[in-house]
């Protein structure tokens, strides 16, 4: 019962980091660049994509990489390239029906894996001996390898814009942190007071 409890705490400290790193430090505004063209390319989009996706543009064509004799696909194959080589490219994540900023239901599903984030979090650390600090070192570890590991290599092979990377990146870095020293404060001292507890009644 614990472990939930360390992990809710967890929870609404990486929630409230989210808060404050959006709303009132402002870390994501320098990786979402504006357009002064947005109307005129939404209708672009709108006008030709139907379902919602994530679109990589020039679409890479069915069974590219592989051997052929067909002419007609080694055009397909060489236009491709060549669109791609000169640009532009493009990564659109599509959503026809819109939505709606801040919504509560998408507030409440993020707390939600959050939580089960920091369930995992909190039985991880609970493996690891020592004080707080060893556990807090150990949390910073996972921050730090699971940030890179997703974002690095999505930004590499996405061609993902620096900035974008790198804010998304940190986000995760600073909110894990913050969780694992909390739940690591939490856990180390439970043990104190059970190994206090213990002494008291074999006393």
């Amino acid at each position: 019962m614990r472990h939930f409890l360390f992990a809710l705490v967890g929870a609404i400290v990486v929630f409230m980091w989210g808060f404050t790193a959006w709303a009132a430090l402002g870390i994501y505004d320098f990786a979402f660049p504006t357009t002064t063209n947005e109307v005129a390319i939404l209708d672009v989009l709108g006008a030709n994509l139907t379902e919602d996706g994530a679109y990589m543009l020039p679409s890479m064509p069915v069974g590219y990489g592989t051997e052929t004799t067909d002419p007609a696909k080694q055009a397909e194959f060489a236009s491709f390239e060549t669109r791609l080589s000169n640009g532009p490219v493009a990564l659109v994540m599509y959503h026809k029906s819109g939505m709606q900023p801040t919504e509560p239901m998408e507030l409440a599903r993020g707390f939600g894996i959050e939580f089960v984030s920091a369930i995992m979090l909190t039985c991880i650390l609970s493996t690891v001996t020592g004080g707080m600090g060893r556990k807090a070192f150990v949390g910073f570890t996972i921050a730090l390898f699971s940030a890179t590991a997703c974002y690095g290599v999505m930004g590499n092979f996405m061609h993902l814009p620096l900035p974008f990377v790198m804010a998304f990146w940190f986000d995760a870095i600073v909110a894990w942190t913050l969780c694992s020293v909390v739940i690591a404060a939490m856990q180390t001292r439970y043990c104190k007071n059970y190994d206090a507890g213990s002494a008291a009644a074999n006393s």
